[in-house]
């Protein structure tokens, strides 16, 4: 079949799947090609036969994620290794790391930040390289999680400057806390999912009954061991239940809103 055979399959096969379909089907012809796009449109008569495409196609036209058919993702444009094991990162997720940033300047250089449930450890492995400086401990349940992490550090270069714990929540953690970060799981129990994101492990999703459980547990870590500050993200529609949670605990959380002006995260900084 020609190139641009392929293409036109493609673009059939995905068309009811993403909203770029033609863009997509590209991507999978570059990766089982190891060619550029510019490369595929200005050989759309060659011939190819390779079984990859076909089956990548299969998996994507049945909703698997792109990411993980290609094995990586891009992050503050830079690229991560995921697969099933992990969840993927989303834009948002950036915003998390930026007020991270922002606030540990108010910290000092030394200062040691542990994230909950570091998951491809894009946060973790961003804060190494945007504050180098800083102690990083990244923290999972899981293992298959942490051995992705840990490739994406060494592929990073920042492997050494963080310290990869396995358990839950801040077990394993012994030194004092000046930050904690998480993107915890946090949909409900019995949200439906959607195609894409059936994919993905639910033991990074599912955020209890309500959902919010996990961030509720992580505000009350925050506050039985003293520390200084708190950033994470959150559900669109948990501001109000979490809000009041802090103010029955003393705490004046900040909300931020996502690029599509949702509630998506909030920090917290200690009482003074």
């Amino acid at each position: 079949m020609k190139i641009k055979e392929c293409l036109s399959l493609g673009v059939a096969c995905l068309k009811e799947v993403t909203p770029i379909p033609q863009k997509e089907t590209m991507l999978l012809l570059g990766e089982c090609l190891d060619k550029e796009m510019s490369w595929i449109v200005s050989h759309s008569d060659d011939i190819i036969l390779n079984e990859w495409f076909y089956s990548a196609l299969k998996r994507r036209a049945n909703h698997e994620p792109l990411e993980y058919i290609l094995g990586c993702a891009s992050f503050y444009d830079r690229e991560f290794a995921v697969d099933s094991r992990v969840l993927i990162p989303r834009p948002e997720t950036e915003i998390l790391v930026d007020k991270a940033v922002l606030l540990a300047k108010d910290l000092s250089k030394q200062a040691h930040i542990v994230e909950i449930g570091c998951g491809s450890g894009i946060v973790s492995i961003m804060l190494a390289l945007m504050l180098p400086d800083v102690k990083i401990t990244a923290v999972d349940i899981s293992s298959d999680a942490l051995h992705v992490s840990q490739k994406n550090a060494l592929k990073h270069g920042v492997y050494e400057r963080i310290s990869f714990i396995q358990g839950s929540y801040l077990d394993g953690v012994n030194e004092p806390i000046d930050m904690i970060v998480s993107n915890p799981p946090y949909i409900a129990k019995d949200e439906p999912l959607g195609k894409g994101l059936a994919f993905e492990p639910s033991l990074a999703l599912f955020g209890g009954e309500k959902g919010d459980e996990m961030l509720c547990h992580i505000i009350d870590l925050f506050m039985s061991q003293k520390v200084k500050m708190l950033v994470c993200e959150m559900g669109y529609d948990q501001k109000l239940p979490l809000q009041e949670y802090c103010i029955q605990h003393g705490l004046k959380p900040t909300f931020y809103k996502d690029l599509a002006g949702l509630d998506r995260g909030f920090f917290i900084q200690e009482k003074r």
